[in-house]
């Protein structure tokens, strides 16, 4: 694997207690790409050329709202997100320092899109069917996140776990309020009470935005609650560090999440850094900053 920039892998589990599986998750690969379409060089015809690849698009969904309207929901984010980053690939082929916070702005914005495409399939009595939503955009040693909910984004470095994203849920604004603490017993009942979703209501969501420069040696996870529910950080970081493929990873992650009783559904997405394509670079991202728009 050493070859390749990225190892990556993701996969969802029902868990053990749930009857229907409400995450979903997305790995995409971004790439620059032309399609010969006519010319009399005859070893360019009928050829896709491919130039340097522009990034990845991994994609964490938690959806909420009763039987069978969470599944709609969180698969509709997937959706959404995708034809989103579609629609954006002006910004991959031209990003550079004099425009990076209206990219920035751009992939917040998305988050907007998807809970409009939300609110436009259930609408009536679906209306209030919602999701999380984690999405992470690699493009060379820049890493942006655009996040709303409590599934998560890591980044393990040095075998040490860091959390790039803010649980969005009572319980966390309790805790950093100084209301409560996180051994009190009273805080259990707000864990899953969340304050900002894609969807879920009449509420606009309010976009959480991280970016930071990645370095080679650098691991990645974007995971859904049903994990971290289940398995403490320092677990997560044994797992992650003893681990070399990320394959291999994400299935330990979930076993480990089931073993602990499996409460939840769980979606894992890990992405190692083997190293930095420099090339596709045109601007180093800041080294971490965390916006909520």
């Amino acid at each position: 694997m050493n070859g390749v920039p990225f190892d990556i892998s993701g996969d969802s589990d029902i868990g053990r207690k749930r009857s229907e599986n409400q995450d979903h998750f997305l790995i995409a690969d971004l790439r620059r790409q032309l399609i010969v379409r006519g010319t009399d060089v005859p070893d360019a015809a009928n050829r896709e050329i491919f130039g340097c690849q522009e990034g990845n698009l991994l994609v964490i969904a938690d959806g909420m709202g009763g039987h069978r309207d969470g599944e709609r929901a969180s698969r509709t984010a997937i959706e959404a997100t995708a034809q989103y980053v579609l629609d954006m690939m002006h910004w991959f082929l031209k990003l550079c320092s004099d425009d990076e916070q209206d990219f920035i702005d751009e992939l917040s914005q998305s988050l907007t899109s998807v809970q409009r495409k939300i609110w436009s399939v259930g609408e009536g009595v679906h209306r209030c069917m919602g999701t999380t939503v984690t999405m992470a955009y690699l493009l060379g040693s820049r890493m942006y996140v655009v996040h709303a909910g409590d599934s998560r984004c890591y980044l393990l470095r040095d075998q040490k776990l860091k959390q790039l994203t803010t649980d969005h849920t009572v319980a966390q604004q309790l805790i950093d309020a100084g209301a409560l603490r996180e051994s009190d017993a009273a805080i259990q009942q707000w864990r899953h009470v969340l304050w900002n979703c894609v969807g879920g209501g009449n509420q606009e969501v309010r976009p959480e935005a991280v970016r930071c420069t990645l370095q080679t040696g650098d691991v990645l996870l974007l995971c859904s609650d049903g994990l971290t529910g289940m398995v403490d950080d320092d677990r997560i970081t044994t797992i992650l560090v003893d681990n070399e493929n990320s394959q291999t990873c994400v299935a330990k992650l979930i076993e480990a999440a089931n073993a602990e009783g499996g409460e939840d559904n769980i979606s894992a997405i890990v992405c190692r850094i083997n190293h930095i394509d420099e090339s596709c670079d045109t601007h180093p991202a800041a080294k971490l900053d965390t916006t909520t728009a």
